[in-house]
């Protein structure tokens, strides 16, 4: 029997998934985008920069403008570019130790849409990725289809010394983002959908931040459900001085597990941040952070936890070779309105990165140590997060990417009937493989293990689980349409 997962919810993105596919040759464009730099074997190329200081990439740690909103509008032309993306394989997976590994066949049809429409004082971006997955019969269960989309819309304004920025993030997926697992790994979505072929962007602690990424698989032990994120940004910088500017962001999100039925509670998060820069010199810049974030709670006699925090931040660039972040402070945690423990924690929170690229080498690392809402499974939760990536061109027309990262989250609130505490882990490691096979035409091979803890819900713990992905595919991107 062949089911389909959330398709009453969700008709209108495949809507938009089907427009995405629409061919078009009437117009084209000299510049590339982004989703066709492998053509050259470019992964690990960069567009020359100025060593000038750049007010919105040093203002501050978690910058609102990771939404590809916050390129010049000078750096590439108006364009859109449409993809058509195949793949299949197998998955199998595994719950505790010294279990049968069932094995199940995978296979997916996925559209992707970049538009970027620039104009002298304002850029507009809108990424999508979606489609759909089929799920063979696994350990018993009946085979079915899901849906999984991604899409991001930035709205930027720009004058002489002010930037505002406006940025929509919203996700229905069976598996967190964390890992890409709903899009067959973390590897292949790097070689297939992103600029440099890496998952550590240049400010990859802003998803974190805000909310928008999610840890885990909602497969086992949480079900065969997807669950919807989405987050909406507002950014606003201002150039006080020729070394000297400040920064406001505010966001607000949500995280909606109604569609699984495995304990798991929604929540809301309220994120304010104002920050204050100085450039010390071309490569260097030192500056200060505020944040505050207040999550609340929908399920009975949970209360709401607000936190609040100052960082001290650090920023080293290179031209665009090397990038390296460094924040750290203090970070104080309030449970108030809890059936269970109330009152005040005095915790830690930091961020490093560092992005460097040397020839055909792309490097990406991330360490983020923050609050967050607990991804469902606790009432909010002290969290710590990875992430490793390489990428490399290794000839003209072959690319690999390497991806791993690991989370752990420990329970804030305790002492609350019904409600999970202690920690829960999760991790992957993830190797593609990619060859051009023309202009718009590549193919390419992925492996990805997944490993998720075993988090305690109201009467008992789930055991760990172990997951295995292997796929091929190809993918079809169409002759960029030229906007201008």
């Amino acid at each position: 029997m062949l089911m389909l997962k959330g398709s009453r919810k969700f008709v209108w993105p495949l809507t938009f998934l089907a427009i995405s596919l629409t061919p078009s040759w009437s117009q084209a464009v000299s510049a590339e985008p982004r989703s066709d730099s492998g053509a050259e074997g470019s992964v690990a190329q960069s567009a020359p920069e100025s060593d000038t200081p750049q007010m919105i990439d040093s203002s501050s740690i978690s910058d609102t403008n990771q939404l590809s909103v916050g390129s010049s509008t000078s750096a590439s032309p108006s364009y859109l570019g449409m993809g058509l993306h195949l793949s299949g394989g197998a998955e199998g997976g595994s719950v505790g130790t010294g279990n049968a590994n069932p094995v199940a066949p995978i296979s997916s049809i996925l559209g992707s849409l970049n538009l970027q429409k620039l104009r002298p004082r304002s850029a507009t971006v809108i990424d999508y990725v979606g489609g759909l997955t089929y799920n063979g019969s696994y350990d018993g269960s009946a085979a079915y289809l899901e849906q999984q989309h991604a899409l991001d819309v930035g709205e930027r304004f720009s004058w002489k010394k002010t930037q505002l920025a406006f940025m929509d993030s919203f996700s229905y997926l069976h598996d967190g983002n964390f890992g890409a697992s709903s899009f067959g790994g973390a590897s292949a979505y790097n070689l297939r959908f992103t600029e440099n072929g890496t998952s550590v962007s240049d400010n990859a602690e802003a998803a974190d931040y805000i909310g928008t990424t999610q840890i885990g698989s909602t497969q086992t032990p949480f079900g065969s459900e997807s669950f919807i994120t989405n987050a909406s940004v507002a950014s606003l910088s201002q150039v006080l001085t020729r070394r000297s500017s400040i920064s406001f962001n505010a966001s607000y999100s949500i995280s909606d597990y109604t569609g699984i039925d495995e304990g798991l509670f929604d929540f809301r998060q309220i994120t304010t941040q104002a920050s204050y820069n100085h450039q010390v010199d071309a490569r260097d810049s030192i500056g200060f952070l505020y944040g505050y974030q207040r999550f609340q709670y929908t399920q009975a006699g949970v209360g709401n936890i607000s936190a609040n925090s100052v960082q001290l931040v650090y920023r080293h660039r290179i031209r665009s070779r090397l990038n390296l972040l460094l924040s750290g402070g203090p970070e104080v945690t309030s449970v108030s309105g809890s059936t269970g423990a109330n009152g005040h924690q005095l915790n830690a929170t930091a961020q490093a990165s560092l992005q460097y690229i040397f020839n055909k080498y792309t490097l990406g690392f991330s360490y983020n140590r923050l609050e967050t809402g607990g991804y469902g499974v606790f009432a909010g939760g002290n969290t710590s997060i990875f992430r490793l990536s390489i990428a490399r061109a290794v000839s003209r027309l072959w690319s690999v990417s390497f991806d791993g990262g690991y989370a752990k989250s420990t329970s804030i609130e305790t002492n609350i009937p019904g409600i999970a505490e202690g920690s829960y882990d999760y991790g992957f490691a993830s190797a593609a493989l990619q060859r051009q096979l023309g202009a718009r035409v590549s193919a390419f091979a992925s492996y990805q293990f997944n490993y998720e803890g075993s988090p305690c819900g109201a009467s008992s713990c789930a055991s760990a689980f172990q997951q295995h992905f292997v796929l091929i595919g190809i993918d079809w991107n169409l002759r960029p349409i030229h906007l201008e």
